[in-house]
C-alpha cells in the first residue's frame, strides 16, 4: 500500500498519539474525530489526515479546552485568539486562587493547634457583632442552631464562609463581573450555608449578616478593609440577581400506556478493539 494512502488500527493510533481506545471511541461516538474507513470485520482504520486532527485535539486539550470548544474549533466556527484568551483568563483565575489558597494554608500552620480555638471565637465574635442587627431571641436562636450543628457549624462560619467571601473578593478586585459563572458559583455556596445556618427558618440573620458588613464598609475608610466589604455586599446582590431562575419540574400528566420494545444489542465477538 503507497505511503499517502496507509491506514493505521485502532492500536497504532493510541500508541501514536498517546490517547487511549477508550477516548478515541468516545471521540467517534461524538462525531468528533471519526476514523475514514473500518475493515470488513467492522475494525476502525484511521488515515494520516485523521491522525492530524486527532493531533489538533489533543494539543488543544493540552491548553485545557473543552471538547466542546475543540469541535467548534475544528469546524472553524470561533477564532482560535478568542479561545485562548478565554482559557487564558481561565489560568490566570486560578492562579488567582491558587496564591489565596498559598496564605491559607501559611495561616493555617502558623496558627497549628489554636487554629479549631479560633473557629469557636469567629463564631462567638459574629454573633456578638450582630447584637443591634438581630433581637436577643434571634441571637439565641442562632446560637442554639450553631450548637446543634457542632462541627458542621463550626466549619461553615470558621472556614469555608471566610474562604468563600475571600474568594469573591478577589474575583470582584480583578474586575470579574458578578454574573460570571464562577461568581454565580460562589454566591450559590454562600446561600446554601446560610440556608443550613439557618435550619429552613427565616430569622433575619442573612439580611443582618449584609446590612453588618455594608455598615462596617460605609464607616472604615478606604484601605482598611471595611470598604471592600461593603462594596462586596452590593458585587455578591448583583451575581445573585443573574442567576438563572429556575423552573419547577414538569411532570407529565399522563403515562404511556405501552412500554416501548427495545431491540437486544448485539456485541462484537472478544478479541482486538476497534
Amino acid at each position: 500500500m503507497a505511503a499517502d494512502k496507509r491506514t493505521w488500527r485502532i492500536g497504532e493510533v493510541a500508541t501514536a498519539t498517546g490517547l487511549t481506545v477508550r477516548a478515541l471511541h468516545h471521540y467517534d461516538q461524538i462525531g468528533l474525530v471519526v476514523p475514514t474507513a473500518r475493515t470488513s470485520g467492522g475494525h476502525r482504520l484511521y488515515t494520516d489526515a485523521d491522525l492530524a486532527v486527532l493531533y489538533q485535539v489533543t494539543a488543544l486539550r493540552q491548553l485545557g479546552v473543552p471538547l466542546d470548544q475543540v469541535a467548534v474549533l475544528l469546524a472553524g466556527r470561533a477564532d482560535v485568539r478568542q479561545v485562548i484568551d478565554e482559557q487564558l483568563a481561565r489560568v490566570d483565575r486560578q492562579i488567582r486562587l491558587a496564591g489565596r489558597l498559598r496564605e491559607q494554608l501559611l495561616a493555617a500552620r502558623e496558627a497549628g493547634a489554636d487554629g479549631d480555638g479560633a473557629r469557636f471565637a469567629e463564631i462567638i465574635k459574629l454573633a456578638g457583632d450582630l447584637t443591634g442587627y438581630l433581637g436577643a431571641d434571634q441571637i439565641d436562636a442562632m446560637r442554639r442552631r450553631m450548637s446543634d450543628l457542632g462541627i458542621v457549624g463550626e466549619h461553615a462560619v470558621g472556614v469555608e464562609i471566610p474562604r468563600l467571601y475571600g474568594e469573591a473578593l478577589a474575583e470582584m478586585k480583578s474586575g470579574t463581573p458578578p454574573d460570571d459563572p464562577a461568581v454565580r458559583r460562589i454566591v450559590g455556596r454562600l446561600d446554601e450555608l446560610s440556608e443550613l445556618l439557618r435550619g429552613g427558618q427565616d430569622s433575619g440573620v442573612s439580611a443582618a449578616v449584609r446590612a453588618l458588613w455594608a455598615d462596617r464598609g460605609r464607616r472604615q475608610p478606604p484601605g482598611h478593609g471595611g470598604a471592600d466589604w461593603g462594596e462586596l455586599v452590593a458585587y455578591l446582590d448583583a451575581a445573585r440577581a443573574a442567576r438563572p431562575a429556575t423552573r419547577p419540574t414538569e411532570r407529565p400528566t399522563t403515562r404511556p400506556t405501552t412500554r416501548p420494545t427495545t431491540q437486544p444489542t448485539t456485541r462484537p465477538a472478544t478479541g482486538e478493539a476497534r
